[in-house]
């Protein structure tokens, strides 16, 4: 019974992975054929990974530092936090944690010390992405190699907890890479956006950037790739709220996406209780994408108190980038307001119950 149980299971991983592999061959996209060529790099890279990792850890310990300079850019999948890490990656002197830091997960220091003597920050006309996986050597991006040393390789669900001991190994690895680079960290995970309390209890000195995005767009955004990645199957995309959460449980996958975005609304707000006002700011994507330029200059307000940023070296971010306009009356979009009705209403109605209780 056992074996038949994790025979499905493997066949599942192999019909999903060979999906998602015809999907980005499919996609005609330069930033989705350019996820093969980091897959290849990271294969090349792992004999000397593994010798700066021996190396460093007897010649270079670290204390488990809480003061790291580090920018969190999070948010619910498909709001555009990709966008926006990019950003703040090309205009502000920080370095991206992203393909690199996936390339070289293991090594903390030497690796990333010699490579930062070639780093060059430059300014991109362009910014592109595979559903969060973007084009450069160095440029930001989920890394979810990188995070999957400490968090485990289910990308779907936050780990139930983090020992002491993995918060410590954390935090030397960021105090090194910050010592390597010389400059403030930032990055870009979604499934950090479910564990943002879990993250400032490692990084008392950690700024959060929360990407908001109107909820129609996100769940129809949502709905696309479900069926882009894995077809008509009853399987949805992107971080889920909790453990047991289900497509199963509804009526098809569009209601399933719009309750999927009102649990996950739940979580970040729950995990935002703890947290500081002045460790985070919120944006809205549509906004940002209109007038980049305001949001740049409340960020370099913040980043310049909190981390002594060197303001003359924040480039110049006037520029704007394209939204998608929807449409009213689509269908879709139709029945995507009325499954946000439905729940909404519940949620509200739950909240209500839950405080009379109190």
């Amino acid at each position: 019974m056992t074996n038949a149980k994790d025979f499905g299971k493997l066949s599942y991983r192999l019909r999903k992975s060979l999906y998602i592999f015809g999907t980005i061959i499919r996609s005609f996209k330069y930033a989705g054929y350019y996820v093969f060529w980091l897959k290849f790099l990271q294969v090349i890279f792992v004999p000397i990974d593994l010798l700066c990792a021996f190396i460093e850890r007897i010649f270079y310990p670290c204390r488990p530092a809480k003061d790291t300079p580090v920018i969190f850019v999070v948010g619910i999948h498909r709001t555009g936090s990709t966008l926006v890490s990019q950003y703040i990656a090309d205009t502000f002197p920080c370095f991206p944690i992203g393909n690199f830091a996936a390339i070289a997960k293991r090594s903390n220091y030497l690796l990333h010390r010699f490579f930062s003597f070639f780093y060059r920050k430059r300014k991109k006309l362009r910014f592109r992405n595979f559903y969060g996986i973007s084009t450069g050597f160095y440029t930001i991006g989920d890394a979810y190699e990188f995070w999957d040393q400490w968090f485990g390789k289910n990308h779907y669900l936050a780990p139930a907890s983090i020992n002491n001991e993995t918060k410590d190994r954390i935090r030397c690895h960021f105090h090194n890479l910050y010592h390597a680079y010389k400059k403030p960290l930032v990055t870009k995970n979604n499934r950090n956006s479910l564990m943002i309390d879990q993250l400032y209890k490692i990084f008392p000195n950690a700024f959060f950037v929360i990407v908001e995005r109107e909820p129609v767009s996100v769940i129809r955004s949502t709905v696309k790739a479900s069926r882009d990645f894995f077809g008509n199957s009853n399987i949805l995309w992107g971080i889920m709220p909790y453990k047991t959460f289900s497509p199963d449980n509804y009526t098809n996958i569009i209601e399933a996406a719009t309750k999927q975005y009102v649990e996950l609304e739940k979580v970040l707000k729950n995990s935002m209780r703890n947290i500081p006002a002045e460790s985070y700011i919120k944006i809205d994507y549509d906004s940002f994408c209109k007038y980049p330029q305001y949001f740049q200059k409340q960020l370099q307000d913040i980043l310049e108190k909190k981390y002594n940023l060197d303001i003359y070296e924040v480039k110049n971010g006037d520029r704007t980038f394209h939204v998608s306009k929807r449409l009213n009356n689509n269908a879709l979009e139709q029945k995507i307001a009325g499954y946000l009705k439905k729940w909404t209403v519940e949620k509200r109605n739950y909240e209500s119950e839950d405080t009379s209780m109190d």
